[in-house]
């Protein structure tokens, strides 16, 4: 799904994750910072104005920051893959 920009304060009560990196399969490249919040995980990217939040995955009530994070890079790799159509769980703005 695709949303429009918003401001969202991940600051508050986020932290931050890591760095995820991969090849789609056009041999093209990507990287976002990871952000965990308790609602949801934020990937984006970080610059001299801030953190650039380019979407999101909510957090399943049950579900560990492992399996969420997990859902996370598989749908990212489907996104660059194959499209947005064809993701499950994460929400993008016009960033992607």
């Amino acid at each position: 799904m695709k949303i429009e920009w918003t401001f969202s304060d991940a600051e508050k009560n986020g932290t931050y994750v890591g760095n995820h990196e991969f090849k789609d399969s056009k041999g093209e490249w990507h990287h976002f910072e990871i952000i965990a919040t308790n609602e949801r995980i934020v990937f984006g990217g970080a610059c001299n104005a801030g953190f650039l939040e380019s979407g999101y995955i909510e957090r399943g009530e049950d579900e560990g920051k492992g399996d969420t994070l997990a859902a996370m890079c598989a749908d990212l790799q489907t996104y660059y893959d194959d499209g947005l159509n064809y993701v499950s769980r994460i929400v993008c703005n016009e960033r992607m």
